[in-house]
């Protein structure tokens, strides 16, 4: 039996990737801990965080983490790309006080080995359920791990780099995330306590979708990977990494989501609502979707949300998950440039297309929230023309729904990260990726106008007025140019304080 301790610094406590791994090393006599560090100024701007200028924990929270990592026999790390200060610090903290090796595991590990070895001492690349278990295996048995897939190793003689293993298509073989609420921990308030029930529900409760709908939601996952190849998104990379081992795109069957489900309503009689996180949940089938929604509605019956995409939705599937409890839809649009649908290699998704899905969406208006539509801002290849195109698609859809604006962050390793990294748009990495958060949008004008259309009130004709090329120009390079940068800010920052005050 191995101690294994699993620590995430995200800021919400969901984190199916890592509960599923507490769970599968439960499961075959392993004993694990999972602490959650969310970080309150995760998705903050830089100066707000003052990253370089504050260490992101205190003392008093290092020493309760090492307390809780004593006696560990592995411990492990999970992190993104801007979460990678987190994972230096934690790290350096906990090898000054303990022996135990630390395992670095996630995206950013998978993508940047060669930078998270010289931090951690053991990385995982690709999914880790497999790569893990036989890591505690060994370390319970006293055998020798440097030969296990999926691992890279650091040892005296070097780096030890393991070939992937093929990708696992049965997913229905991993137990249920640990909601367990036993030897979990989060901290709070310059305190890491327990993470118990009441805790939990309080957390879940704040979630932003959560917050939107005014139910208390629990997230899962009913799939792995994406049908997808955008050139901005990490799915693409890891597709490409895991070339020939095997499709990346796997599905739970509906039995066992349902299990997962029907467990949640027994344990958690807290929540009101079921969000559905995969990355293209409408990719499944229809008949998949019909097999789906019929166990749904019989054995679940909660509201649920789910994420699509312009190709993936159809009348079909709408009224499908309609009628078995869909009452909130996020899909990505990203941008109604033709060039710039090119770039992010979405050009099958035409704005007719995508059109086409809002109004089968619009049809259900009455019976759901909302929907969100996504799209990405200050894309270093755009032109204010390429942005009014954008706005001008926008002053077309039908009301009611709301945008999510998110301003580009080129993850390393995907294809639109080498594209600019090799056209010069990234100069300074820490800076330009790792200390940007999606939110930390441009000040400019054109923003500004959708800043305002976020919640899909502002009127269609009064935002083509100001889409039009001359207004553009005098607001964006004109003597206008640097208030209305300020009057951005402004409302920015006013954004910040209102929802921080609830």
């Amino acid at each position: 039996m191995t101690n294994v301790v699993l620590i995430s610094p995200y800021p919400d406590i969901t984190v199916f990737g890592l509960r599923t791994i507490s769970a599968w090393l439960k499961m075959h006599g392993h004993n694990s801990r999972m602490v959650f560090l969310p970080d309150p100024y995760a998705d903050a701007p830089l100066s707000d965080r003052k990253r370089h200028t504050r260490q992101i924990y205190s003392e008093q929270v290092l020493n309760q983490l090492i307390s809780l990592c004593a006696g560990a026999d592995l411990i492990g790390i999970t992190l993104m790309t801007n979460y990678f200060e987190h994972a230096v610090e934690l790290t350096t903290a906990l090898r000054d006080s303990l022996e135990a090796p630390i395992i670095w595991g996630g995206v950013h590990p998978t993508i940047r080995p060669e930078e998270c070895i010289k931090h951690a001492d053991i990385v995982c690349v690709g999914e880790g359920e497999e790569a893990i278990l036989e890591l505690a295996n060994k370390i319970a048995s006293g055998s020798d791990y440097l030969s296990t897939p999926n691992l890279w190793l650091r040892t005296a003689d070097g780096i030890v780099k393991n070939p992937l293993a093929p990708l696992n298509r049965n997913l229905d073989i991993y137990p249920i995330p640990d909601y367990s609420f036993q030897d979990h921990y989060v901290l709070q308030q310059g305190r890491i306590p327990p993470l118990d029930y009441e805790m939990t529900r309080e957390f879940l409760r704040s979630g932003t979708v959560s917050a939107y709908l005014n139910k208390v939601g629990y997230q899962t996952m009913t799939g792995r990977g994406c049908p997808h190849a955008c050139t901005y998104c990490i799915n693409d990379t890891l597709k490409n990494l895991y070339s020939g081992k095997g499709g990346y795109l796997r599905w739970r069957s509906v039995g066992n989501v349902m299990e997962e489900l029907l467990w949640v309503k027994a344990n958690m009689p807290f929540v009101g609502y079921i969000w559905i996180s995969d990355d293209a949940f409408f990719a499944r089938g229809t008949k998949a979707i019909a097999e789906f929604c019929q166990s749904y509605k019989r054995e679940i019956g909660l509201p649920f949300s789910a994420l699509a995409s312009p190709l993936t939705v159809t009348e079909e599937k709408m009224a499908l998950l309609v009628d078995a409890g869909l009452c909130y839809i996020q899909m990505g649009i990203e941008s109604a440039s033709d060039k710039t649908q090119r770039l992010f290699n979405r050009q099958n998704m035409s704005n007719d297309i995508t059109m086409k899905a809002i109004r089968i969406i619009n049809k259900y208006k009455d019976r759901m929230y909302p929907p969100s539509y996504d799209f990405i801002l200050d894309v270093p290849y755009e032109t204010d023309e390429d942005r009014i195109q954008t706005l001008r698609f926008i002053s077309e859809i039908p009301k009611p729904y709301q945008l999510q604006p998110f301003s580009l962050v080129l993850y390393p390793q995907t294809r639109l990260y080498q594209m600019a990294k090799a056209d010069g748009f990234i100069t300074d990495e820490h800076r330009d990726i790792y200390d940007k958060s999606y939110t930390m949008r441009q000040p400019s004008y054109l923003n500004l106008l959708m800043t305002l259309c976020r919640r899909g009130r502002f009127p269609a004709p009064l935002l083509r007025l100001l889409i039009a090329p001359s207004v553009v120009r005098l607001f964006s390079s004109g003597p206008l140019k640097q208030p209305f940068s300020k009057v951005y800010q402004g409302l920015h920052r006013l954004y910040r304080l209102v929802k921080r005050r609830g």
